[in-house]
């Protein structure tokens, strides 16, 4: 009786060693498959010189950059821009066909000079950007609240 008791804890043992190395080796390949795709407001000391529709030139102060610090590369990436009230945010030099991104590579960083085209939006601090890709474990999407500093531009 003793060795049969034996034996079925060894096996136990065996079973659980066995899906504990299975899930190990499905959580290392799902890292090594995935995009973390994030955005950030980054503060230029060089103003970005804008060229509105219509003629007139503004200045950017800040850029919204999308930076990929995954392990693998993402594609069809999809950005928008929202205020804290929900409204969209259109940027003065991001046309709407510039949107998705058909790839971004591990470490790759894409800056969109941060122009809001709407008056209403020039003065606001937050923001909520919403990025959608897709990379080898699937669609991933990840909604970031941004706040920006102060400038006078």
């Amino acid at each position: 009786m003793n060795a049969w008791i034996g034996t079925v804890i060894a096996l136990c043992a065996l079973v659980l060693s066995a899906v504990t190395a299975y899930a190990q080796h499905r959580a290392r390949t799902r890292e090594t498959l995935g995009a973390e795709v994030t955005a950030y407001f980054h503060r230029t000391s060089d103003f970005a010189k804008i060229k509105l529709a219509d003629g007139s030139i503004r200045r950017a102060g800040y850029h919204l950059v999308i930076w990929n610090q995954g392990p693998a590369s993402a594609e069809q990436v999809h950005v928008s821009v929202e205020d804290v009230a929900g409204g969209v945010v259109e940027l003065a030099d991001s046309p709407a066909d510039e949107f998705p991104l058909l790839r971004l590579d591990r470490g790759a960083r894409y800056p969109v000079p941060w122009l809001p085209l709407a008056d209403a939006h020039r003065g606001n601090r937050r923001f909520v950007v919403q990025m959608r890709w897709q990379d080898g474990n699937g669609t991933q999407e990840r909604v970031l609240p941004l706040r920006r500093g102060e400038t006078n531009v």
